[in-house]
């Protein structure tokens, strides 16, 4: 038998030639899709183990994928430096995603510096030392600034399309989600387990940022509710979009901010000293650099989120994530060919209105003195 008469035992094509003759599978068969929203438990169990170790959930967090997943590719370069960065662990092995991360993760190194400053003004403010305690807000309004450039070299390395359409499907959580709508199953070693949900890594999920807020008096509430400044009751502290936010962190810091929220101190004092106008100045300053930080994370936001979902929806294209089975099958159902229609954070809630809200109540926050 000729060679041309025998392809098929070769497994080529005429018309494909040595491609498979069907184009390969995008999903996995129907039969399938259960096992595509479950961890077996050769996983689940020493994830789980290890998330208990580290007092986070069993799940990508902020702290997983910005605090504890970096490389310095030069020992004797600053770590606030996003170019002497690279993450090492990536879901798609593209240099956006790494850059999408080491960007966060230089500022937090260059928050370091303000987590000091503020602790010694509390206890400036125990001493009632009014200059010591203007010296530290001015350091801390100092090191806000320089946050302001770093977060626009986001541009420089991270694609927004590649984002959007590649990296942020990865972020997403499981949490009131509409493609995993009961979760991710966590298998046992003795066949059964639990479904459960989480929320996906966020900036809200940040110690810095939520230690910046409680350090400078700044409180939140969930989206669409509005702080009234004699209201003490707080949801969570400093940012809290996503209910439990302080349980993404790791257990340490958790009870550090824990902490920090009995301590704070410094709007107090600034408040019980109207006619120190240093002292004011120094504090509103402080507002006034955070406020613009904000800002400028409201610009990423629309150029990374806003901007590619209106493309995507104009395309009419489904949004799936990565890691369900194909839509309409197993315990998370959803409808052939459904498009998201409502734009969500990786960490669930709506990015720009949350972003909003916390920038105005920042802004509410300024202490103005009538002369």
């Amino acid at each position: 038998m000729s060679l041309l008469d025998n392809l098929n035992r070769y497994e080529i094509s005429e018309s494909t030639g040595f491609l498979p003759a069907e184009s390969p599978l995008h999903r996995l068969p129907t039969y399938y899709a259960p096992w595509e929203t479950r961890l077996p438990y050769t996983i689940s169990i020493p994830l789980s183990s290890v998330a208990l170790r580290l007092d986070i959930p069993p799940y990508s967090t902020f702290a997983g994928q910005n605090l504890w997943n970096y490389r310095l590719i030069s020992p004797s370069e600053s770590i606030t430096d996003p170019s002497n960065l690279v993450a090492q662990l990536t879901f798609t092995d593209t240099p956006d995603e790494s850059w999408f991360f080491i960007v966060l993760t230089a500022i937090e190194a260059q928050g370091a510096p303000i987590i000091m400053h503020a602790l010694h003004a509390f206890e400036a403010v125990s001493q009632d030392d009014a200059v010591a305690v203007e010296k530290h807000l001015t350091e801390i309004a100092a090191h806000l600034r320089d946050f302001i450039p770093v977060l626009p070299r986001m541009y420089e390395q991270c694609n927004p399309d590649t984002f959007f359409n590649c990296i942020r499907p990865f972020l997403s959580g499981c949490k009131a989600s509409c493609e995993l709508p009961s979760g991710i199953f966590y298998e046992n070693e003795h066949g059964g387990g639990t479904w459960q949900q989480f929320s996906g890594p966020t900036a809200a999920q940040s110690s810095l940022w939520q230690f910046i807020d409680l350090a400078l008096g700044v409180k939140h509430k969930s989206t669409g509710n509005v702080v009234n400044e004699e209201d003490d009751v707080v949801e969570h502290p400093g940012v809290s979009s996503n209910e439990g936010c302080l349980d993404y962190m790791p257990g340490p810091h958790r009870r550090f901010l824990q902490r920090v929220a009995q301590e704070a101190n410094i709007r107090a004092y600034v408040m019980a000293h109207p006619n120190n106008e240093d002292l004011l100045a120094a504090y509103n300053n402080c507002l006034d650099r955070l406020i613009e930080v904000r800002s400028k994370h409201l610009q990423i936001i629309s150029r990374y989120i806003m901007v590619p979902s209106r493309c995507a929806k104009q395309k009419s294209l489904p949004t799936v994530n990565p890691i369900v089975g194909r839509p309409g099958s197993g315990p998370n159902k959803r409808m052939e060919g459904q498009a998201t229609t409502a734009v969500a954070g990786t960490g669930g809630s709506s990015p720009m209105a949350f972003l909003k809200q916390v920038r105005d109540e920042t802004q509410r926050t300024l202490i103005y003195v009538e002369k």
